[in-house]
């Protein structure tokens, strides 16, 4: 039958809408490549193998405590401890480069590897096919020599394991490095270096292998423009052999981590801090060594490698704050995976086989944690929260914040028990009988499977700025869910039915600790939104600030140098002073006004280092060149005014800053503008 013109236009609207975002054409800025979404498959995958393995993997040695893969890099300093090592066991005429040919994998068994990775639990694989050495895992043209074809293993050991990992239903990519230390036209030439080799080179392996998911590195020497990052991002989603549902990272040129590119990836940092909602939405992942060194290390043992345990539970911790878990092997230069590293594969695995539901295609819980030994997880549809228990749970569990639908089960997995449940005054309370509680099913932790109740969302508190200078401040509160009533206080006080409801506007005539939450029949109370909100005197209030430039490892001296620019300011924010993104340094000084007497906690996040003092004496001390990461100290303080000096530089990546305090009488919060007194 003949369709009329309108349905031919019909289904050709209809088959537009309907498209995969792959589909979508990007251009070769930031702009356009940031708007292409994180596919679906990894933010459910949870858990990748990371695999470190080279020529490094032949010495296999460094001081414990650091990376044996910079084994070539360390031989620079001749005091250095590798350097030392080397020059005893090999001589110092012995070059780095002579240990390829003893890098024979001849013990390598792509199969056992990736059966391995499969009763792990992993969901995909990531093999270093180019590490800051410039040897290449793959025959590469651009590798002359200096590739496992030509010299060690003459053997293709990229193309072997993409083929076994991908035999398992495993997702297979690599990582890459983008800089080689000693390679001649790199430190010559970088232009030309990013033309001739690493773009040819990185799109050769591209086509060849098709990776799932690729892990950038070594960037952070200059910025993306010089790798020419967006215009080889454009070429992999528009025009490569890549899946269209390849993954990428955000480390793509000095200035694009937690900004640009794909997920966000941190390495020994955020597992503990708090995870702002940014990097929830944006997808992250953690990359850790089950020792301390991603290459293997012959010279760590087994007080340097985590139990099973711990490596469950820093699963279990990243994963409900919406994280990845890449974890990291360090196979040996023969091309065997160390023992105790496959026994710790295969603890985790046997934990997943249990309480994979809990983590696989999950999602944050509005509630990360409840104290020190329960975390929470979430199915993405939002119908089961996943409340897991990192020691053995008591008779009574009560979750806070949390009730199951009516006449739903909530069951321990593994388990076929139904428990006794209730929910009370906002929280659930549920029973686990002794004989439950003497035959958990597996080791490390536990978890409960709970239908629960949907709540409101959380209050959203509007006002033009958190700061107002000589003048009344207003503020609205608004909430998504529909007809839902916020109630609110200005004290610091919990918010109830009984306190306050808002209708139409706040007016402050003063400064004030704004809490406000959502209730509706039939659901669960929202959480709590709160904000320091500070009605600030310009004549009284603020801090003085002075700005500098310059490229910097660690915070400098800065009575010794010459400020770019002063002024004040009421908080410390650093968005309205910094003229550039990278290499500089502030330091705001002023008084702390206390009105209570009493131990008070300072906490420091910051990227890069950063210090407080109070009356001249360190308090946190967080100086160093760093990712995003919170440090805190306490102090002892009497009533009245301290001074406070709060220092920082940036050095290059992304640059933060924030600074926030607790103590008598006041919750963990961003230090109030109105405490914050000039200088007399």
């Amino acid at each position: 039958m003949k369709k009329s013109p309108f349905k031919w236009m019909l289904a050709i609207i209809l088959m537009s809408t309907t498209l995969p975002v792959s589909a979508q054409k990007y251009e070769a800025n930031w702009s356009s490549l940031d708007s292409r979404p994180n596919p679906e498959w990894y933010l459910d995958a949870k858990f990748g193998i990371f695999i470190h393995w080279g020529v490094y993997s032949v010495p296999a040695w460094r001081p414990k405590g650091s990376y044996a893969e910079w084994y070539w890099k360390s031989l620079i300093d001749r005091h250095d401890s590798t350097w030392i090592y080397h020059n005893k066991w090999f001589g110092e005429n012995f070059k780095y480069q002579d240990f390829a040919p003893q890098f024979k994998a001849e013990l390598f068994e792509p199969d056992k590897w990736a059966e391995l990775f499969k009763n792990a639990g992993a969901r995909y694989v990531v093999l270093t096919s180019k590490h800051h050495d410039g040897y290449a895992l793959w025959p590469s043209r651009q590798s002359w020599n200096w590739n496992s074809m030509d010299i060690g293993p003459h053997r293709d050991l990229l193309g072997d394991l993409t083929e076994a990992v991908r035999a398992q239903d495993i997702k297979m990519g690599f990582y890459y490095s983008l800089y080689e230390w000693y390679n001649p036209l790199y430190n010559s030439d970088v232009d030309r270096y990013v033309d001739e080799h690493v773009l040819p080179q990185f799109k050769d392996a591209v086509q060849r292998y098709k990776p799932s998911i690729i892990f950038s590195d070594g960037e952070w020497d200059h910025p993306s423009k010089t790798w020419r990052s967006e215009e080889f991002l454009a070429w992999l989603y528009n025009e490569s052999n890549a899946p269209e549902d390849v993954v990428v990272n955000d480390r793509w040129g000095g200035e694009t981590r937690f900004r640009h590119g794909g997920y966000y990836s941190t390495e020994y940092e955020n597992v503990n801090n708090e995870i702002s909602q940014d990097l929830i939405e944006r997808g992250w992942e953690e990359c850790r060594g089950i020792g301390a060194s991603f290459g293997y290390n012959r010279n760590e043992d087994i007080s340097d490698y985590q139990t099973g345990e711990s490596l469950v539970h820093m699963l279990i911790e990243i994963v409900s704050k919406g994280g990845n878990l890449l974890l990291n092997v360090g196979p040996t230069g023969d091309g065997r995976i160390p023992v105790i590293m496959q026994e710790r594969l295969r603890q985790i695995g046997a934990w997943l086989a249990i309480n994979g539901e809990a983590i696989y295609a999950t999602r944050a819980n509005r509630i990360f944690s409840q104290g020190k030994h329960i975390r929470f997880t979430r199915s993405k549809d939002g119908e089961y929260l996943y409340a897991i228990l990192l020691k053995r749970p008591s008779q009574k569990m009560l979750f806070n914040q949390v009730e199951a639908r009516d006449g739903s089960e909530v069951m321990i997995l593994g388990t076929d028990q139904k428990l006794t449940w209730q929910n009370r005054n906002g929280h659930l309370e549920v029973e686990i009988p002794d004989e439950v509680r003497d035959n958990l099913p597996g080791d490390f932790a536990w978890t409960l499977k709970i239908a629960a109740r949907p709540h409101v969302a959380r209050p959203e508190i509007v006002t033009k700025s958190r700061i107002s200078v000589d003048a009344p401040m207003r503020i609205t509160l608004r909430t998504a869910t529909p007809d839902a009533d916020i109630h609110y206080s200005i004290d610091g006080s919990e918010p109830t039915q009984q306190s306050p409801q808002f209708n139409n506007e706040i007016v402050l005539l003063q400064s004030a600790a704004l809490r406000a939450r959502a209730f509706k029949s039939g659901l669960t109370a929202s959480l709590i939104a709160e904000a320091s909100l500070s009605v600030v005197d310009s004549k009284k209030h603020g801090l003085h600030y002075r700005y500098y430039e310059g490229v910097y490892d660690s915070l400098p001296e800065f009575s010794a140098s010459k400020p770019v620019s002063s002024g004040q300011t009421f908080d410390f924010g650093i968005e309205k002073i910094i003229r550039q993104t990278d290499h500089f340094a502030l330091i705001f000084t002023g008084d702390l006004d206390i009105a209570r007497k009493g131990d008070y906690t300072f906490y420091l996040t910051s990227d890069d280092g950063s210090k407080l003092l109070i009356d001249g004496k360190v308090v946190v001390d967080h100086d160093g060149l760093h990712g995003r990461q919170e440090k805190s100290g306490t102090v002892a303080l009497s009533t009245g005014r301290h001074a406070i000096d709060v220092q920082f530089f940036e050095r290059g990546g992304s640059e933060y800053l924030d600074v926030k305090m607790e103590g008598p009488g006041m919750h963990k919060q961003s230090i109030p503008p109105a405490m914050l007194l000039r200088k007399k």
